[in-house]
């Protein structure tokens, strides 16, 4: 993934904030800092005699990564491939300047970015480390640092409070994306809102992409279909390209089978509708990508019909279609359709399937054998059921995490 953020959230972390948003360790109050920083001379904007050519001050080498990530959004591999370069040696470059280019308050900004968009976070700790920082308010300096390092409840505490349309717009929209990627387990509707500002500060970007992602996933959970139905139709219009689009549809269809979505049947026929959009070749994966998480979370409904429809469109001995078989079958034996879930599952190929997969078949045959068997003379209706049922049916609800950040 081009930013930590994005690489957080394809497996979100649950942060763990506290109500006030406290740090780990004690933070300088920051209008006593601000205060004390006033009290110094005043820094200018930038030097009158730079210290380096124009063409190596921190501000011009930033746009060479700004680029990549826009021709990354537009789905360019070439451009994926050469931002963990553009990174490591723009990380060499910085920290090879003399520290005089930090008096330049656009080269600040250019270091904030920077180490939000991945790069190395040591660059913060030169900018830090001088006596005057010129018109950035060192919350946000101590704040990306947070984020860079790693510690997020620290970053969530310094970022929050940060307005980020008083930024420069790409790098306002780049703070609100991060705030709103910190945000989304604890406060989803305030996550929202700063997803929202990221994309109007930085539209065209992989900031606006990126946002849009993670606010596709958080009102689906929310339940407001209106919004939904936009934020989709805008995503495929925008970024249709995106490097991230097909892996994210997959993570989306799959998500809307297995979570506790509000008005979750209105959910299914919206996927339903987007599903149509995707070309068939990339549709028979996604049904089996909704029918293996449907399948895993106990939405029987949700499995069969997405199983059904990934048969329908798979060929005949493929590995697909064996997937497809279990799927549906792993579904029917829990249902009144018990003698044909448990036919199904006897079709099926397990030379094609992987070890997961074997695990689900056999696991659904445990419970087909339970489910067709006639209760011993004596058995109590509330009798434990026996180990190899329950391990059965532990491996049907086994919840994977589906958010990750990879681009297959």
């Amino acid at each position: 993934m081009i930013f930590r953020p994005l690489i957080l959230v394809a497996a979100v972390v649950a942060l763990g904030y506290s109500p006030a948003f406290a740090a780990d360790e004690p933070i300088e109050d920051e209008p006593n800092a601000e205060a004390s920083e006033a009290a110094a001379p005043a820094v200018p904007l930038w030097s009158e005699s730079p210290a380096v050519e124009p063409g190596q001050q921190p501000y011009i080498l930033i746009r060479a990564l700004r680029s990549v990530q826009d021709e990354v959004a537009a789905g360019s591999t070439a451009a994926h491939e050469n931002q963990r370069k553009i990174l490591r040696d723009l990380g060499s470059q910085l920290r090879g300047l003399p520290v005089q280019v930090w008096d330049d308050v656009r080269n600040v900004r250019a270091a904030v970015f920077f180490a939000l968009s991945g790069g190395d976070p040591a660059i913060l700790k030169i900018v830090i480390g001088r006596t005057k920082t010129p018109y950035v308010k060192r919350r946000l300096l101590r704040g990306a640092l947070a984020y860079g390092e790693g510690r997020q409840r620290d970053a969530l505490g310094l970022l929050h409070p940060i307005k980020a349309r008083d930024l420069d717009p790409v790098l306002g929209g780049m703070v609100a994306l991060i705030q709103g990627t910190l945000l989304a387990r604890t406060s989803p509707k305030e996550a929202i809102q700063r997803l929202d500002e990221a994309r109007l500060l930085a539209p065209g970007t992989l900031i606006e992409e990126s946002a849009l992602r993670q606010e596709i996933l958080l009102i689906a959970r929310e339940g407001e279909l209106d919004r939904f139905d936009v934020l989709t139709d805008q995503y495929s219009r925008r970024f249709p390209n995106s490097l991230f689009a097909q892996n994210f549809r997959r993570q989306f269809f799959a998500g809307v089978a297995r979570q506790d979505f509000k008005r979750a049947s209105e959910w299914i026929s919206r996927t339903q509708t987007e599903l149509m959009k995707v070309p068939a070749g990339e549709r028979v994966g996604l049904y089996l990508a909704i029918a293996q998480e449907a399948t895993k979370g106990g939405n029987l409904d949700i499995a069969k019909f997405a199983s059904e429809k990934a048969r329908e469109l798979s060929h005949a001995g493929s590995r697909q279609m064996a997937r497809a078989l279990l799927y549906e079958g792993a579904a029917r034996v829990a249902t009144d359709e018990f003698e044909s879930g448990v036919a199904l599952l006897r079709q099926v190929d397990l030379s094609a399937l992987d070890g997961a997969d074997r695990e689900i078949h056999a696991a659904a045959l445990a419970v087909s054998r339970s489910v067709g068997a006639w209760p011993e003379a004596g058995e109590t209706p509330d009798a434990e059921l026996p180990s190899s049922v329950r391990r059965a049916q532990a491996l049907l609800s086994d919840v994977d995490t589906l958010l990750g950040g990879s681009l297959q």
